[in-house]
């Protein structure tokens, strides 16, 4: 009986790893029928048509059933039924931008999301000083380092997205997470991967930097769930560099706007008060209580007005 995949791939080894002139003749005569089948293009997109993969010098190559084959390369990831039965890596995925689902906070259903399991892990991206955190007006953390330091992906993935974005955060990879989270790395000098590759936890995948909106070299780290930010120390113990549980329960209480409710301090204006110094009186800024109270820094503070200032 004639064996297609054996076949296929010691032509694939010969036309891919010796490429002489004598090979690109047979290759050129090989595939001209091919191209004019219709088939052609039904098997690139059929999981099923697929026998095997082979190393090149130009990278992995694909083979297909019907003896065609082509470069594995920026091709959307092939995942199992298994892997992706709730269409993860498929719904709402865009590499062109970097928000995909752009849903509401209370359109969020409660459930229990594991983040690590025997065969999946968390890594922390990079450790260093953690010089500020999660609040209205930043969605994640910015953790010291000195460009150029490696930074590695938090949990296994897949890249959704990793370009220079104009919107601050200059190098920026978006991983999107089997547990249905996604983690941003902003700021980054040199990117490491591309998009629809799939990273392990731990595995380097940028150099840190300090680019787009930036004062300085430091990582800028976000944890989010359908686009919704999440604060990182909720789900990671910094110090211990380790998280603090193997699950995470997603309700609408842990979400910003909604996971500061329970702490919020309400105070009523008073003569004499500005936003300036209030930012002073409770150690935070301007532009965190101008974003919680969706005021201006211009804004004229009523006297007996309620203000939330924490």
């Amino acid at each position: 009986m004639f064996d297609v995949a054996k076949f296929s791939r010691s032509f694939a080894d010969n036309i891919l790893n010796e490429p002489n002139n004598q090979t690109m003749k047979l290759l050129k005569l090989w595939m001209l029928p091919l191209l004019l089948l219709p088939i052609f293009s039904v098997a690139q997109r059929n999981v099923n048509a697929i026998i095997d993969t082979v190393e090149t010098p130009n990278g992995a190559a694909i083979l297909y059933k019907n003896f065609t084959w082509e470069y594995l390369q920026n091709e959307p990831v092939l995942m199992s039924q298994d892997e992706d039965s709730t269409g993860l890596f498929s719904n709402q995925w865009v590499n062109s931008q970097i928000f995909a689902y752009r849903i509401n906070v209370d359109s969020i259903h409660d459930t229990l999301i594991v983040l690590t399991s025997n065969d999946r892990v968390f890594s922390m991206p990079i450790y260093g000083k953690l010089f500020r955190g999660f609040t209205y007006s930043h969605k994640g953390l910015d953790i010291k380092l000195n460009k150029g330091d490696s930074v590695k992906a938090a949990f296994d993935g897949v890249v959704r997205y990793a370009k220079y974005n104009r919107g601050g955060f200059g190098n920026l990879v978006i991983i999107r997470h089997y547990n249905g989270l996604e983690t941003y790395y902003g700021h980054l000098s040199k990117i490491m991967v591309k998009v629809n590759e799939v990273v392990k936890a731990g595995e380097y995948i940028a150099l840190g930097g300090s680019t787009g909106r930036s004062r300085g070299p430091h990582l800028h780290f976000e944890v989010r769930y359908k686009d919704i930010p999440l604060d990182p120390l909720r789900v990671i113990d910094y110090d211990s560099q380790k998280l603090i549980s193997n699950t995470f329960p997603i309700t609408k209480r842990v979400f910003y706007p909604n996971d500061y409710v329970a702490n919020a301090l309400i105070i009523r204006i008073k003569s004499g008060d500005t936003v300036g110094k209030l930012a002073r009186k409770y150690h935070t800024s301007v532009k965190e209580i101008c974003a919680m109270n969706k005021i201006k820094q211009t804004t004229t503070l009523r006297v007996g007005r309620s203000i939330r200032v924490r």
